[in-house]
């Protein structure tokens, strides 16, 4: 049951992961995926319900691409297992998570709703946190649980920081973001 919920875990992390890096370096002028992932940020940004009428392939191939890639990476060698399938199965779905998290309860069904009640499932409340002020903090849409620790460790705005130091990449400014007054 342990690794179970480590495995998930794990999953939700790399969901933060890519969530945090869309977030913070792609714009629509990124070369390559600017069209296809900056500017569908910028919009989930301005109008985070927009998302919820598509799909679930259409918010979730990319996900799909990448869980079947590392199912064949873990195939190739010889390393697939439970764990594996498990990160694979919940990682596909990290967009449909967040989908729920941005519907109403009598729109997502008793199902989901419970688990979202039980905590199970990321809830409304939590990823609403996403989506206030600098729009900088709480990336992982799987479950309420990752989210806390990160930011009570500012994991984010450390890995910013390395980044920048390093490879001298800063972060983008959110368009969606009204600026804010600085006092004179």
């Amino acid at each position: 049951m342990f690794q179970f919920v480590g495995v998930v875990l794990l999953a939700d992390f790399f969901s933060g992961l890519v969530h945090w890096a869309e977030d913070a370096y792609v714009r629509k002028e990124t070369p390559v995926v600017g069209r296809w992932i900056g500017e569908a940020n910028i919009e989930h940004h301005v109008r985070p319900r927009a998302f919820v009428v598509r799909s679930w392939w259409a918010s979730s191939w990319d996900l799909v691409l990448t869980s079947v890639l590392v199912l064949m990476g873990a195939w190739w060698l010889k390393a697939l297992t439970w764990k594996v399938w498990v990160f694979a199965l919940v990682s596909a779905n990290a967009n449909q998570v967040h989908k729920w998290a941005h519907r109403a309860p009598h729109e997502n069904g008793r199902v989901v709703t419970l688990l979202q009640k039980l905590k199970l499932l990321q809830t409304q409340r939590h990823h609403a946190r996403h989506h206030t002020g600098q729009k900088n903090s709480h990336y992982c849409s799987i479950t309420n649980f990752l989210n806390p620790l990160l930011e009570e460790i500012n994991f984010w705005q450390g890995l910013e920081y390395v980044i920048e130091k390093t490879l001298r990449f800063k972060r983008k400014p959110d368009i969606s973001v009204k600026a804010i007054a600085q006092p004179a």
